[in-house]
């Protein structure tokens, strides 16, 4: 398919220039990406009645008493935390730029 045809295609669905459909379509992305890892932390927050902070101190509070199950929770559910924060930011300067 041709540039101009692509163009075209972008025209008709109200789209000024290809920028702004690639500023919307990482949008989309990301909002998903996002909705993903709150899904995911929202789980382990559901889970274990708390949030991850809280999980992680009493978790470590246990000497001497590994629960390896519980440990690969606490890397997941930070992963989610992280991920989540990640996505947040992009998404927050995707909606802030300018396209040409």
């Amino acid at each position: 398919m041709s540039v101009k045809k692509v163009n075209d295609v972008l025209k008709q669905e109200g789209y000024g220039s290809s920028d702004e459909f690639l500023k919307d379509s990482a949008l989309l992305i990301s909002l998903a990406r996002r909705d993903q890892y709150q899904a995911e932390y929202d789980f382990f927050a559901k889970k274990y009645r708390m949030e991850v902070e809280e999980f992680e101190r009493l978790l470590h509070q246990k000497r001497g008493k590994e629960d390896f199950k519980k440990e690969k929770d606490l890397e997941d559910w930070q992963f989610a935390e992280a991920a989540l924060q990640w996505w947040e930011e992009k998404i927050k300067g995707l909606k802030s730029a300018k396209t040409s």
